[in-house]
């Protein structure tokens, strides 16, 4: 990802919602008075509707799969955004999307391996026909995208993330988008955008969703009409939605009151745009959805000072993670007593489970925030290489280091700067580095899994000492790529009530679902675009079905 302020965005298409009267909405025409009948008595629903469509999308990050495909099935779209730029999140990540079976592979994938594998992900936090589901139609997806945009796709040499268990595969299910011949990270969101408003979708930016309209059904439950927006004004705008609407509004990591109603770990810090205030899952809850996997969310490992200010500045950016940092020889992390608590060269999302300890007696400390990363000079010289960015604490080889940057030249006196028991840090250092010298970590068995040997990051042995002065220390966190939690979601991307029955004509993708990867853990790169743009699609496919309501 890249910080939000250095890219640009469809500046052609951030229309606002003023300069609606000036364009036009070529699908859309304004509802006749009264046209509501006896159901615009009803608390909340408008008598008269200032815009219409088949599909209204809330947010365009992985959503805008759906609102293309509604658009490419011939339905009337909005879509409407909170930020200035179109493409959310998504626009800012590295763009990968965990497709299995998909026609790109050199390889054929077996969908039977596929199922156990993502089954096994899921840790029992999906269903068998949700990941039926994304197998028979995640390539379809991807494949329409080509053919809608003229984006292509080629696999990444990427393994998935956890290639121990049975059904993981190498080089075969992450795909990149290519524009040009070119690698271009998630920047599929532009041409998916740019098709949209060819075939007469709108985009409004700087455009929220406030809530949503709906009325009671007969069987008790509510039928979804339609969106109350709030253009950049502050006026709010009567959306009605013939078809239905998909909310994919995104997380909740800049929602403080969310956290800590839901969240385990106090965090500050996210790689997500901070419009991502858990909006939709709010409005979902309004007319009876269901939540799923609230706890959890993507996790990373960052620099928690630099972390902590990006927040504050809702600067969404990857330059405050450790994935370069936590596979390098000669490096661990420990925890406030000084002792290792992970395998510190697994996979972001896995190490991140391995920060929830907590103590049982005393204050009932979180025993594992705050952690420190902990390295010797070999591996700064191995980040400060200009060829690679030059990335050591921001500084490189040469310069001095941050305010929360440490060295020393010994161990025990690293520990005393950090605040840590001096002979505690020596004794786990040494153990690893006996570890290190034996070719084995007893502890936690870094530098035997596959991924760890195949990670692109390192490309080399991930178990090495601790022994070239100066050492290096910097306090990290556990954070959020975003949260996991949200709208529970059938197969068809159908919002859930409380009662598990769907709510009629609400439909939800990405991280506004607690739809996960599906399930618990990250399959592998593409993990969090994947499901979001699968049930976007199909979201769009099960409206399309419907006949306007009435």
């Amino acid at each position: 990802m890249e910080t939000l302020n250095r890219r640009q965005f469809l500046t052609a298409a951030g229309i606002s919602a003023a300069a609606l009267g000036a364009i036009g909405l070529a699908s859309c025409a304004p509802k006749e008075e009264g046209a509501l009948s006896s159901t615009g008595t009803e608390a909340g629903i408008p008598q008269t509707w200032d815009q219409e469509a088949d599909f209204v999308v809330l947010g365009s990050g992985t959503a805008l799969t759906g609102a293309l495909k509604a658009a490419a099935d011939g339905l009337s779209v909005i879509v409407l955004e909170k930020a200035k730029q179109v493409g959310g999140t998504t626009a800012l990540s590295g763009g990968q999307v965990w497709v299995p079976c998909n026609d790109y592979s050199q390889e054929k994938d077996d969908p039977a391996l596929a199922k156990t594998y993502m089954t096994k992900v899921a840790a029992g936090l999906s269903t068998e026909a949700i990941i039926d589901a994304y197998i028979d139609r995640a390539s379809e997806m991807v494949n329409f995208i080509a053919e809608q945009t003229g984006c292509e796709w080629s696999v990444s040499p990427r393994i998935d993330y956890h290639a121990q268990w049975e059904g993981a595969s190498r080089d075969m299910r992450s795909l990149s988008c290519v524009i040009d011949g070119k690698r271009s990270g998630a920047h599929f969101t532009q041409p998916e955008a740019e098709a949209i408003q060819s075939m007469g979708g709108t985009i409004l930016t700087e455009t929220p969703g406030v809530r949503l309209v709906s009325r009671p059904t007969d069987n008790g439950a509510r039928e979804v009409l339609g969106v109350i927006a709030q253009d950049a004004k502050g006026n709010e705008i009567a959306i009605k939605a013939n078809r239905g609407v998909l909310v994919g509004t995104g997380g909740f990591s800049y929602n403080e009151a969310m956290l800590n109603a839901y969240h385990p770990i106090p965090m500050r810090g996210c790689m997500c745009v901070p419009e991502s205030t858990g909006d939709g899952i709010l409005m979902g809850q309004a007319v009876g959805a269901n939540l799923a996997m609230m706890p959890w969310g993507w996790g990373q490992i960052n620099f928690k000072v630099l972390s902590e200010q990006n927040f504050e500045a809702g600067i969404c950016s990857t330059t405050v993670s450790l994935y370069a940092y936590q596979s390098k020889p000669g490096s661990i992390f420990v925890n406030r007593h000084g002792k290792r608590f992970c395998d510190e060269a697994s996979d972001y999302d896995s190490m991140w489970f391995g920060f929830q300890g907590q103590s049982t007696t005393g204050e009932m400390e979180l025993t594992n925030v705050p952690a420190w990363y902990i390295c010797d000079h070999s591996v700064r010289e191995a980040l400060a290489d200009p060829a690679k960015g030059d990335i050591f604490f921001g500084v490189g080889l040469e310069g001095d280091l941050p305010e929360w940057g440490y060295s020393a030249d010994t161990i025990e006196a690293l520990a005393e700067k950090i605040g840590i028991d001096p002979a505690a840090l020596k004794a786990q250092v040494d153990k690893y580095n006996a570890d290190a010298e034996a070719g084995v970590d007893s502890d936690f068995h870094r530098g035997e899994s596959e991924f760890e040997t195949y990670n692109m990051m390192n490309g080399g042995p991930t178990l090495g000492a601790l022994v070239k002065p100066p050492f290096y220390a910097a306090e990290i966190i556990p954070v959020y790529q975003g949260t996991k939690g949200g709208i529970q979601i059938n197969e068809h991307g159908q919002a859930l009530s409380v009662s598990g029955e769907p709510i009629a004509r609400l439909y939800a993708c990405g991280n506004a679902t607690g739809c996960g990867t599906p399930g618990k853990y990250y399959t592998g790169a593409g993990g969090t675009n994947g499901p979001g743009m699968v049930f976007a699609y199909l979201a769009a496919e099960h409206a399309s079905t419907l006949e306007n309501w009435a």
